[in-house]
C-alpha cells in the first residue's frame, strides 16, 4: 500500500475517531436549545393566561424546581418547571408550568413563608444561584431564567430575591 492511501485512511480514521467522541456533545447541546425553547413557550402561555393577573407588576423569568428534586442526586438540570415570578400588594405569586406541562401557581406571603438567600449550590443542581421560599413545611427553589446557558444568573436571581424582600417587607 503506498504511502498516500495510508495517509487518507489514518486521517479518516481521525476524522471519525473525533466525531464519535463529539456526537455525546452535539446531542446535549441540541437537547439544551430544546428545552430553552420549551421554557420560551411556557412562559408565553403563562404571560397570556395571567396577563391580567400580572397587570404592569414588575416580573421576574425564572426556573422552578420542588424540594424533592432540588435534593435528588440523579438529574440532568436542577429545575422542573418555569415560570414567572410576580410580586404585588405584599405576596409574590409563581405562575408556570412544569416541563411535563403541569401548571403551577403558587403563593407567598410573610405571614407563611420566608424568603432565603441560597447563592451559588454547585453538585448537583447546576452553576447557578438559587433562593428559596419556605412555605408550610415546603421549601420551593428559584433561579432567574438566563436562556440556553446557566452563566451571569448570580446577578438576576439576586435581583429577583431581593424584589420578594422587598415585597414582604411591605
Amino acid at each position: 500500500m503506498d504511502d498516500g492511501l495510508q495517509a487518507v485512511i489514518g486521517i479518516l480514521a481521525f476524522l471519525i475517531s473525533i466525531a464519535v467522541m463529539l456526537f455525546p456533545f452535539v446531542l446535549f447541546f441540541i437537547y439544551v436549545f430544546y428545552q430553552n425553547q420549551k421554557r420560551k413557550q411556557i412562559r408565553a402561555r403563562t404571560q397570556n393566561a395571567f396577563g391580567h393577573i400580572i397587570g404592569t407588576h414588575r416580573t421576574f423569568e425564572v426556573r422552578y424546581s420542588s424540594e424533592p428534586r432540588f435534593k435528588n442526586w440523579f438529574k440532568i438540570f436542577p429545575w422542573e418547571g418555569t415560570g414567572l415570578l410576580v410580586s404585588a400588594n405584599g405576596v409574590v405569586t409563581f405562575v408556570g408550568e412544569n416541563l411535563n406541562g403541569t401548571p403551577l401557581n403558587l403563593q407567598f406571603s410573610p405571614a407563611n413563608s420566608t424568603v432565603i438567600w441560597m447563592g451559588k449550590c454547585p453538585w448537583p443542581n447546576g452553576a447557578v444561584s438559587w433562593f428559596n421560599f419556605e412555605s408550610q413545611g415546603q421549601k420551593h427553589y428559584f433561579t432567574s431564567e438566563t436562556g440556553a446557558f446557566v452563566f451571569g444568573s448570580d446577578k438576576s436571581t439576586k435581583a429577583a430575591f431581593e424584589e420578594s424582600q422587598a415585597c414582604f417587607a411591605s
